[in-house]
């Protein structure tokens, strides 16, 4: 199978290898698209929670056909279904032509759903519905997000609509305040402008309770957002989009605001999840793309092109998502 190889931090290569073979609880899945996220460009420089010998085939989720089973009931039940699945910790991922899983981490893709769009049912998905429960457990009734043009955050905007929740996007560009304004979000921030701030804060001043997901992690903006918010407001990291810069932070907005500030990370997340409680994210997931909610996607590469895929993804998250059409 052709398939790509990662042989050192930012080394990728295309090679041809033999078909894995599923184990008991396993199933093998001939692959159909796996879309480039921002945890792929963080594992393939080495800087992922997740660590794998090399060489290794990199990706985190795909789509595709589940044509054998290595035994065991819910692998079984999957053969010959089409599937959303995600890679084992301890496996090659799915930027193959086929790729070996753990059953657990497969679940059917409904009749309406394209493979396209079920190629991307986990990562931002998953990640969108525990932002929702996050906010609910605080007790916030809006959400402010930065870098706030990407995937996930309409994804989050989708979600908080249904919920009641108010949701406010922090963006660089003028560009990306009017895709913004299109989705209908309530507040968008440019950081471009002079005053955004102020713009932000006497907005903010009508909320309750924000949660705040930051994906930009260095420089002082993550710390100028925080300072626009409410009291009590809580800054959930789960990016480092900025890894060049220091994050500035300023002790007395969380002495005398009382600020709070947690990481997040879907894998650790979603591992702490029985697998009904999973099951039952997945199912939510598959019920919004079947009900018309659709990623935006700009491009789709064959695996041999994955310089021009990985430039593509780097130089316009916020154009939609980008694809390896591994059909």
């Amino acid at each position: 199978m052709k398939a790509l190889h990662l042989t050192s931090p930012n080394s990728l290569e295309v090679v041809e290898k033999p078909i894995p073979k599923p184990r008991k609880g396993q199933v093998l899945v001939k692959m159909a698209y796996s879309p480039i996220n921002p945890s792929d460009l963080a594992f393939l420089t080495g800087n992922y929670g997740i660590k794998k010998p090399f060489p290794t085939v990199p990706g985190f989720e795909g789509s595709g056909e589940v044509i054998e089973s290595g035994g065991g009931f819910y692998a079984n039940y999957l053969k010959g279904k089409n599937v959303a699945c995600v890679a084992s910790d301890k496996l090659d991922g799915p930027w193959a032509e086929y790729m070996v899983t753990d059953a657990a981490k497969c679940v059917v893709i409904g009749k309406n759903v394209e493979l396209q769009q079920g190629s991307m049912s986990f990562v931002n998905p998953l990640t969108a519905l525990d932002f929702i429960k996050e906010a609910k457990a605080a007790k916030c009734d809006t959400i402010v997000m930065s870098a706030a043009a990407s995937a996930l955050s309409k994804m989050v905007h989708y979600l908080a609509q249904k919920e009641g929740l108010a949701f406010g996007g922090v963006v660089r560009r003028e560009d990306q305040v009017n895709k913004l304004q299109t989705w209908g979000v309530d507040y968008v921030a440019n950081t471009s402008e002079e005053n955004w701030m102020d713009g932000l804060k006497e907005w903010s001043a009508k909320r309750k309770k924000v949660l705040f997901p930051d994906a930009i992690g260095g420089s002082d903006v993550p710390s100028k957002i925080l300072r626009c918010l409410p009291a009590r407001s809580k800054m959930l990291i789960y990016g480092s989009m900025n890894f060049e810069e220091p994050a500035v932070y300023i002790p007395r907005d969380f002495i005398f605001y009382e600020y709070e500030v947690a990481g997040y990370w879907l894998s650790k997340r979603a591992g702490n999840k029985t697998f009904l409680q999973a099951l039952k994210d997945t199912r939510a997931v598959q019920q919004m793309l079947s009900a018309g909610f659709e990623n935006d996607i700009q491009a789709t590469f064959k695996p041999e092109e994955f310089a021009k895929a990985l430039e593509t993804y780097n130089t316009g998250m916020s154009k939609g998502k980008v694809l390896f059409d591994l059909t």
